[in-house]
């Protein structure tokens, strides 16, 4: 059964947003950043999709991809259904969002007494003597936070929530957390994904209730969308919660989530939340809120035929190595967030995204094998206009 805590101190969680390894961000080329393989296989690339630019389409109707590419020996195996292509995709650039302020987290608290306090000054010394300490430390955490320094806390005694670096947010009903926390180690459990999220439903409480009472919540920030790809519902007598996994989304698409911020430099927004019938009591909007400030439509993405090709060179030249014992569970259109060097900006490319969930192959022995000793490839993701990888795991 999974059991993780998702509820932690306000300022811890102001600090382990995005806690990652000491490595090196990667390296990008000054295309936009995104990551290019400067070699003949990117020629071959290249030349594959300028000669055959976007005659195939994106067969918007396709419900299923069922298909094996390369060798038994060096083979990418895909069965999943095929993903949403929206009709309108973007190159983004979000920045600090400015409209985080103490007015707009005032609305967000929706205080009950009104009677708010203004805890900024004394979270903002908390994390400083943190990140002193942290500096003396031999084995230093090493983070990356998409934004700037600003920071706001309040609350109500009842109610507490927050802005950090104008691109996240946190809130808690400590009242509705606690009657949460209450039944999460010994409620029954029932875990969906996108697979079934849609059509999941309690007898008393469901996953659309649940989402649209999200969404209530999530309005003062003005979020109309988000990407639930993973939730979990925890139901005890008469009383029952979702724990909601999300991504921001734009006019349908939502944000690659299945790397994480594992790597110094990296930042993927992610959000989280606890609901139940009567009201949110716990979300965290993790470098989720940044401002548009640049929005180029491609007239062109690259088709699920185009990209089966494109597979096919990098699988050719060593690239990826596959194998023909894994199968890829999952296929998705997502933007994947390309962190500035200053963290001051993150860059959303779309992509296609080939991979297995990480609750699969962490629980077949078999599978885990066969990633883990031979270096097999279970999560690519392939720029959906260049053709170029952008990440591959």
């Amino acid at each position: 059964m999974r059991k993780k805590i998702f509820g932690v101190a306000m300022v811890t969680t102001l600090l382990v947003f995005t806690i990652s390894g000491c490595q090196k961000a990667p390296e990008s080329s000054t295309n936009n950043e995104i990551l290019h393989a400067k070699d003949s296989v990117g020629e071959e690339v290249a030349d594959l999709v300028e000669m055959t630019g976007t005659e195939a389409g994106i067969d918007r109707d396709m419900k299923d991809i069922n298909c094996f590419i390369g060798t038994e020996e060096n083979g990418i195996r895909i069965d999943a259904p095929a993903p949403y292509v929206p009709d309108n995709v973007y190159h983004m650039v979000l920045k600090e969002n400015s409209a985080l302020n103490m007015e707009l987290l005032e609305d967000f608290l929706e205080s009950d007494s009104g009677n708010i306090s203004d805890l900024s000054e004394e979270q903002r010394k908390e994390v400083e003597q943190v990140e002193a300490a942290n500096k003396k430390n031999e084995e230093k955490a090493m983070t990356s936070t998409f934004g700037g320094e600003s920071l706001y806390v309040v609350s109500d005694g009842e109610k507490e929530a927050s802005f950090t670096w104008g691109t996240s947010a946190y809130y808690k009903d400590q009242e509705l957390y606690n009657k949460c926390a209450s039944i999460y180690k010994t409620a029954t459990e029932k875990a969906f994904d996108e697979t079934n999220i849609a059509a999941a439903l309690s007898e008393n409480f469901s996953i659309k209730e649940a989402k649209t009472l999200l969404m209530d919540k999530l309005h003062p920030l003005q979020i109309t969308e988000v990407h639930v790809y993973e939730a979990y519902m925890y139901e005890s007598e008469n009383f029952a919660f979702y724990e909601m996994q999300f991504t921001p989304s734009y006019e349908g698409m939502g944000v690659v989530h299945s790397f994480g911020s594992v790597a110094y430099g990296e930042n993927f927004p992610e959000g989280r939340a606890w609901v139940c019938s009567d009201g949110v009591a716990e979300v965290s909007l993790t470098a989720s809120l940044g401002e548009t400030v640049q929005k180029d439509k491609y007239e062109e993405v690259l088709s699920w035929e185009q990209i089966e090709n494109i597979l096919e060179l990098y699988l050719n030249s060593g690239k990826i190595q596959g194998s023909s014992k894994c199968v890829m569970s999952k296929v998705e259109f997502a933007y994947y967030p390309l962190l500035s060097e200053d963290e001051s900006e993150l860059e959303l490319v779309p992509v296609w995204h080939i991979y297995i969930p990480l609750s699969a192959w962490v629980e077949d022995e078999e599978l885990a094998e066969e990633i883990g000793m031979n270096g097999v490839a279970w999560n690519i993701c392939v720029n959906a206009v260049s053709g170029e990888i952008v990440r591959v795991r």
